[in-house]
């Protein structure tokens, strides 16, 4: 027996034998036992308890929501006239009302509604097996506590478990109708939860059982169990280390299905939800930036739906040109210059602190102090503008080297009061901002050419000190019934100082010419059918300058074709242009119409016409 104890003492005679009952294993062993009867009883009085009131709860809360939802569908005046009159239609209707509520929530008795009379409750309209109306209402004393509280305050409750001659019930009270402290009505739920209480009694059964057989297989196995305690446990100390360091990636095998089994899988478990914790945040973080992350989903009141007004800055920015690009370009690469363009243009945003509401195609909606309120909110969404410009030349850089077009953005920022907060449903939800301030930016963006940056005089107001801009411009909006005076953003001082970098004389050469121009107005998405006849009397890379038929406003947005001559194109004299599109920067004679969106052919053709010594030689290279 001694040389049979899993370890007790060395074979070899060099200590003496010790009786089983002082042997390691023997006390481990019946230490295990005794631990593993101690924990499961504990485990099983908790888990009765923790059974009961979770009981309690789950039934109530959901009876709570059925009253809360049920006095909402009951017509408070059409019941007052049903407590009136017990016979009438209006006592019918609320009837079939109760009895729609109970078969829709799969209630097994009938629901009612009581009303004081004389300080006494008396059943007012009942479902068609439930108690006559006008019967008197007796409920055990903790019912009626929580009872005469919702008469009294008219806020709706539910009772714990409690007894009567019917049996074992959970009821949920709700007001119906009337003012606070002048209720005349409740609706009662009541539900039986005998089910419950027999699954209780079964679970104690259940853990006697299990301390039983716990005991006896500790007793058993406690040997080998005492040899092979500690392998798990390190293991498991191990895995917390590696959680505390910030490890994620390694979960540890199951290797029993005892308590430390259940530890394994619980550590497990808590190592699944820590990863989808970081995996949201990460992926919410690609969205907003981090303290948003943050305060959403730390914050208990983060996630609530509602709004709340609040003065914040919105930002706009749209592409010129691509457009034209996603119609006519390969669909895996129009992606592939959407999705980085966006990535840099969200790391921007991000890091001045603004959350981006929405992506609308190549189209940014951004908005800066909310949810997290920045008193410097408009400086932020100006810096942003700029640094978004600069980026966006660096962005052409790389595209001009991969043999795309350049494209071109504009900006219109605008602050206002707008109303914040979470929209939608429990399955889908969003951060939205409404209001007029929102519209008015969209309009500003849309007055912008290529480059720009559009203040709105609120948003200068609060920069003025700061802001480097050109002289404001009065434009008149549609929607809007007064104009706006817009600024044109240059620069930025103090914390966030930058600004943008001036054009250089390439980009704004021109060259004086003559070509036949037809010109078509556009007015939102529609190209107008009636073309008004011109000539171009001077191009450059960005715009161009036109003798029109008759004079076009300021911004308005207009489709173009240019008949190229023969010594500026290389295929064919006379040769037409493809669509061109741009938006008029100043009317008159000659007008003047920055371009907005050109391909790649016709960039080709504009480049010959302003330098046709060096086209051809490269031509004949």
């Amino acid at each position: 027996m001694a040389s049979e104890d899993g370890g007790a003492g060395p074979r070899d005679g060099s200590r003496p034998g010790l009786r089983f009952w002082n042997r390691l294993s023997f006390r481990l062993a019946g230490l295990f036992a005794l631990v593993t009867v101690l924990a499961v009883v504990l485990v099983g009085v908790v888990v009765y308890g923790r059974q009961k009131r979770e009981v309690e709860d789950a039934v109530g809360t959901q009876l709570l929501n059925i009253a809360r939802i049920g006095s909402l569908l009951v017509d408070a005046q059409l019941h007052a006239q049903a407590v009136a009159a017990p016979g009438s239609s209006a006592y019918a209707r609320v009837q079939k009302t109760l009895n729609a509520i109970r078969t829709e929530a799969v209630l097994p008795t009938p629901i009612y509604t009581l009303a004081l009379e004389k300080g006494m409750a008396r059943v007012a309209v009942t479902g068609d097996d439930g108690a006559v109306a006008g019967t008197v209402y007796t409920p055990a004393p903790d019912v009626a506590e929580r009872l005469g509280w919702t008469f009294e305050d008219g806020v709706a409750r539910y009772t714990g478990i409690y007894r009567n001659a019917r049996g074992t019930w959970i009821s949920a009270f709700a007001p119906v109708g009337g003012e606070a402290g002048k209720r005349l009505a409740v609706l009662v739920v009541d539900y039986p939860v005998e089910i419950y209480l027999d699954r209780l009694n079964e679970l104690q059964f259940s853990i006697l059982y299990a301390s039983m057989a716990g005991a006896l297989a500790a007793l058993i196995v406690g040997l080998v169990m005492a040899r092979h305690l500690t392998r798990p446990i390190s293991a498991l100390t191990r895995g917390v280390a590696r959680v505390a360091e910030g490890d994620l990636s390694h979960a540890l095998p199951v290797r029993s299905r005892d308590e430390v089994g259940v530890l394994t899988r619980a550590f497990n478990g808590m190592l699944e939800g820590l990863r989808q914790r970081d995996f949201i945040r990460n992926t919410f973080g690609r969205y907003v930036s981090p303290e948003v992350v943050k305060t959403l989903l730390e914050s208990p009141e983060g996630l609530r739906f509602g709004g709340e007004k609040r003065v914040v800055t919105i930002l706009m920015s749209d592409l010129r040109g691509y457009t034209r690009f996603a119609e006519q370009g390969d669909p895996a690469r129009v992606m592939e210059v959407l999705n980085g363009y966006l990535a840099r243009m969200t790391d921007i945003v991000v890091e001045y602190g603004g959350t981006i509401n929405e992506f609308i195609g190549d189209a940014i909606f951004a908005i800066f102090g909310a949810p997290i309120p920045h008193a410097d909110h408009a400086e932020r969404a100006a810096a942003t503008a700029l640094a978004m410009q600069r980026a966006m030349t660096e962005i052409n850089d790389t595209h001009v080297a991969r043999g795309l077009p350049r494209f071109e953005m504009g900006i219109g920022v605008n602050t206002g009061e707008a109303v914040v907060g979470n929209i939608g449903s429990e399955q889908r939800a969003k951060y939205a901002v409404v209001g007029s301030a929102v519209n008015v930016a969209a309009r500003i963006e849309g007055s912008t050419v290529g480059g720009q940056v559009f203040l709105s005089a609120v948003t200068y107001e609060q920069l003025r000190d700061k802001a480097e801009v050109l002289p404001p411009v009065s434009v008149e909006l549609k929607g809007l019934a007064a104009p706006l005076l817009l600024y044109e953003l240059r620069g930025l001082s103090g914390r966030f100082a930058q600004r943008l970098p001036e054009a250089t004389t390439e980009d704004e050469e021109q060259r004086d010419v003559a070509l036949a121009l037809t010109c078509w107005v556009i007015d939102g998405k529609a190209v107008s059918k009636e073309s008004l006849a011109g000539e171009v009397v001077r191009i450059g890379r960005r715009g161009l300058a036109a003798r029109l038929a008759r004079p076009l406003a300021p911004l308005t947005n207009v489709r173009l074709r240019m008949t190229y001559p023969a010594s500026g194109h290389e295929s064919a004299e006379g040769h037409a242009s493809g669509d061109l599109y741009g938006k008029v920067t100043a009317g008159g004679t000659p007008t003047l119409i920055r371009l907005t969106s050109v391909d790649t052919a016709d960039q080709h053709a504009i480049e010959m016409l302003l330098h046709p010594g060096t086209a051809r030689a490269a031509g004949s290279a």
